[in-house]
């Protein structure tokens, strides 16, 4: 699971080397304390420190289990010249908040980023990670199933590992045919749900989508750590790193595909590509001409035809080495606070209008409100170095700092981290004449709400019969959550 550069902590084994504050290991997660019947509202698992080779930048990964009312927030610190520096946050995360990466920081050699650390005309020899869990719920905890850091080594020779000529069979989905609401984060998206999908998982991009938005970001910095985060909820093993061929190669000899980061030619960038994309790696082809095998949602308008290849010397070129691994989904499953899938029945409104439909939870109508896929607001303004204290804390080994997990109070909701009640995604399909392999691969069509309900389709004049078809409608909140009912018409 590990490179040189890459640490994961995972299972009870690993996790048990760390300092535990009002947290406990158990069935292979981190989890709060259980006192009194109901579980304490924060805590904090601190890794142990990490050698690792000379870097100077950094990213960190976790995957977690976030019921509504819970959070998680990874937090790191590297050692620059024998001296740690203070603690810098990537970010409050669950999918039920209304998530935000680390705002954009400097303080002295370390620029803090989105959903990385970068070192300023310095290097680091050491990391340390810790992770706190919060809740407002006595009765529901938060879970932490994997903590991961990598670091960008410098002076090292890339390896290029031995070759190797295999293909994966991984899902292809285009960008042009999902939700354009969500298209800036959409490639990254599609690619967790290519690796996914191919294990049977069935998770339509629009949910990765939504529920790893960082709503700090303006959306063209995608934020990595987020879609770690996003695949492991629901249950793959999945983190950041940086990496080279070797590693690339040793991924696809063991069967995983992997996501790279590929910066994009003037000529692509002029035909609407944006200047970072991201690509599932499905193998590789040896030769006279060796090439990287790739699923590029951005490469054509049809999903099959983003199977695509790049000569492996193009690849290297346009390969930022960030990549995202991924395992086979944990035998538990998905993680409790998954983004779930609820039943809905549709119902029609024939008093309003013969092709408008209600959906109804049970026996209770479910109202979409009229701003339910409305526009997500503006991110906001980084903040200045001086206003950012929260996110470079003070170490947790000064005990008389408000920083010791013993001081630290419960967070409150700010109106940017509460719920958000917009940002959602609307849309109806219908078989098609062809059976499809994953529901992703159907015919979307996007839409808004009409009076709490969805319009349908267009009745067909007086005088005709039409054939029934079988209708399915998809209401996917900013969450990730859905809901899915199907009608006849």
């Amino acid at each position: 699971m590990e490179s040189k550069n890459t640490f994961i902590l995972h299972e009870t084994e690993a996790f048990m080397r760390g300092e535990l504050d009002n947290v406990t290991v158990a069935h292979g997660r981190i989890v709060l304390d259980l006192v009194s019947g109901g579980y304490v509202p924060y805590g904090c698992y601190t890794s142990p420190a990490v050698p690792l080779p000379t870097f100077d930048a950094l990213r960190v990964s976790w995957n977690a289990g976030t019921p509504p009312g819970t959070a998680v927030e990874a937090q790191a610190r590297v050692m620059v010249d024998g001296n740690w520096t203070s603690w810098s946050s990537f970010g409050r995360w669950s999918p039920y908040l209304e998530r935000e990466g680390a705002a954009p920081v400097t303080k002295g050699a370390v620029n803090l980023l989105p959903d990385s650390l970068v070192l300023d005309s310095k290097t680091a020899t050491q990391a340390q990670l810790r992770i706190y869990l919060y809740t407002k719920d006595e009765h529901t905890t938060p879970s932490v199933s994997l903590v991961g850091v990598s670091v960008r080594a410098v002076d090292v020779i890339p390896a290029g590992g031995r070759p190797i000529n295999a293909r994966l069979h991984l899902m292809p989905y285009a960008v042009a045919r999902r939700a354009p609401a969500l298209q800036p984060v959409m490639d990254l998206a599609i690619c967790l749900a290519s690796l996914t999908n191919r294990w049977g998982a069935d998770i339509l991009p629009e949910e990765f989508a939504l529920a790893m938005r960082d709503c700090r970001s303006t959306d063209a910095e995608r934020n990595l750590s987020f879609a770690a985060a996003a695949a492991g909820c629901w249950g793959f093993p999945c983190w950041a790193c940086w990496g080279n061929l070797a590693l690339l190669r040793s991924e696809v000899r063991a069967g995983y595909g992997v996501i790279v980061g590929l910066e994009s030619t003037p000529a692509q960038q002029a035909a609407g590509m944006p200047p970072l994309r991201y690509a599932a790696l499905r193998g590789f082809r040896q030769g006279a001409q060796p090439a990287a095998l790739l699923v590029d949602p951005y490469a054509a308008a049809e999903d099959f035809d983003t199977e695509t290849e790049l000569l492996l010397d193009d690849f290297l070129v346009a390969w930022n080495n960030t990549a995202l691994c991924m395992r086979k989904r944990d035998p538990d499953g998905a993680l409790p606070g998954c983004p779930a899938r609820t039943s809905a029945w549709l119902r029609r409104v024939p008093k309003v209008a013969p092709d408008l439909f209600a959906m109804y939870i049970g026996s209770t109508q479910h109202v979409l409100p009229d701003d339910f896929c409305a526009a997500l607001p503006a991110p906001a303004a980084p903040a200045a170095p001086e206003e950012a204290p929260a996110e470079d804390a003070a170490p947790t080994d000064a005990p008389d700092t408000p920083d010791s997990p013993a001081e630290i109070p419960v967070p409150q909701e700010t109106a940017s981290q509460a719920a958000p009640v917009h940002g959602g995604i609307l849309a109806w399909s219908t078989l098609d004449e062809h059976p499809h392999a994953t529901t992703a691969h159907r015919q979307f069509h996007y839409v808004t709400p009409e009076q709490g309900c969805i319009r349908l389709a267009v009745p067909p004049p007086p005088g005709t019969r039409a054939e029934p078809r079988k209708y399915t409608v998809y209401a996917i909140e900013p969450s990730g959550s859905m809901l899915v009912g199907d009608v006849m018409i």
